[in-house]
Order: structure tokens, then C-alpha cells, then sequence
């Protein structure tokens, strides 16, 4: 059943423009100089046909590849790709029961795998949790439990992301993994701030008209750097 409502806000979500939206950059963890610069869009979505639930969604629209060191943008992994892999976090709240959900439709929060090691995963998540905080902070939150095979993700790294959010990660032998948290007011909105740099925020429409303009976007950002070096 979640996974079919996490659908349906997964398609609300493609078809509407952002609440809000912000140009974020985050630095690799073992390589700083590398910086992975994207959008991250976030919009609060209710169904007529899901009258008993309110879905945030927070996304990461990954714009480019920038390496401060040799002051050089790696086109390779730009916007030129035309931001077929999007990323998007959920938090679903059942209002009727008193609890919310963490997701994506296809499984765990988790990057895709060219993302990850930039710290913007964390900021998703911490994204999603200031919102509950601030709408539904007496939630329970729904316990996971998951294949950590799945994830494809080092168990040190898994647990570092979810205890910095203040949820308790519990392994089962061989593959098993069990996410706990008690309620949406107990956990922490945070994210390292020595390695995301929120910059300016934008008017959504003028990146999602109606497709999101990438390309625009990533040249833009070239610029100011270039012009700062």
C-alpha cells in the first residue's frame, strides 16, 4: 500500500513546479576540491484521491561536477545529460493515524551511487525532517526494515547518515538492517555545513518551464565561478 501512494505523490511530483527551490553545492568527503553542484526543489503535495495523507518531497536535480583545483567544470557529468537522474526523498504523513513514513518509491533513502560522498543526501533528509518538525512534530515515525544489499552502501557510511539524522540503524545477520526513530520531534535536521554551501535561491518557474533547463543553469553557475577565480 505505501509503495502505491508513494507512487502517486512521485507523479504529483513530475507534474508540478516546486514550492521552492535552491542552488546548493556539497564537497566530496575524501576530496574536497570536488564539489557536486545541483538544485534541491522542494513541494508539499496533497491528493484528492489520498484525502488522509500530506507528502513532502524534497529532489536533487545534479547539475555538474566542478573541481576548484584546476578550476575546471567536468561536462561529462553536467546538466548536458538533460536531468534524467533526478533524485527525489519523501516524507508522507498519515494524519488521520498520527504517523509518517521516510522513502522513495523504489526502496530506502539512499543517492543514486555517481551522488553519493557530497553530503546532499544529508541534506535532503534534513530538508524533510525541518518540515515535519515545524508541521507534525508529535509523528510517529514508521519503523523500516530493509536488504541493506540493496543499497549497495558501506555499513560505516549507512550508519554515520542515519544517526546524524537521529535515527538508531540495527544489522541483522547476514543482510538485514532495521531503521528506528519514536517521533518526528526527536530527530535532528542536520547536515554538514563545512561541506554544503546553500547558494542563492530562484524563482522554480524559471527553471521548471515546464522541463527543468539544466543546461542554463549549470552555464550559469560556470560563469560565476569562472569569474571569481
Amino acid at each position: 500500500m505505501f509503495q502505491m501512494e508513494l507512487a502517486q505523490f512521485e507523479q504529483a511530483a513530475r507534474e508540478r513546479l516546486p514550492d521552492e527551490a535552491r542552488v546548493v553545492s556539497g564537497r566530496q568527503w575524501d576530496a574536497p576540491h570536488r564539489e557536486l553542484w545541483g538544485v534541491v526543489a522542494a513541494r508539499t503535495l496533497r491528493l484528492a484521491l489520498l484525502p488522509h495523507l500530506e507528502c513532502r518531497v524534497a529532489e536533487l536535480w545534479p547539475l555538474l561536477f566542478f573541481d576548484r583545483e584546476l578550476a575546471e567544470v567536468d561536462d561529462h557529468l553536467s546538466a548536458g545529460l538533460g536531468f534524467s537522474r533526478v533524485n527525489r526523498f519523501f516524507l508522507v504523513v498519515d494524519r488521520e493515524r498520527g504517523k509518517c513514513r521516510f522513502g522513495p518509491p523504489h526502496g530506502t533513502l539512499a543517492l543514486d551511487r555517481a551522488w553519493r560522498g557530497h553530503g546532499l543526501g544529508s541534506y535532503l533528509l534534513a530538508q524533510l525532517i525541518s518540515w515535519g518538525i515545524a508541521h507534525y512534530p508529535g509523528s510517529a515515525v514508521t519503523t523500516e526494515h530493509f536488504d541493506a544489499r540493496a543499497l549497495d552502501i558501506d555499513r560505516a557510511v549507512l550508519n554515520a547518515f542515519c544517526r546524524r539524522a537521529g535515527i538508531e540503524l540495527i544489522f541483522h545477520a547476514p543482510d538485514g538492517a532495521t531503521c528506528c526513530a519514536k517521533r518526528m520531534n526527536l530527530l535532528h535536521p542536520h547536515f554538514d555545513r563545512q561541506r554544503v554551501e546553500e547558494q542563492a535561491p530562484g524563482n522554480p518557474g524559471d527553471w521548471f518551464t515546464p522541463m527543468f533547463q539544466g543546461a542554463k543553469v549549470a552555464e550559469l553557475i560556470r560563469a560565476t565561478w569562472l569569474r571569481g577565480l
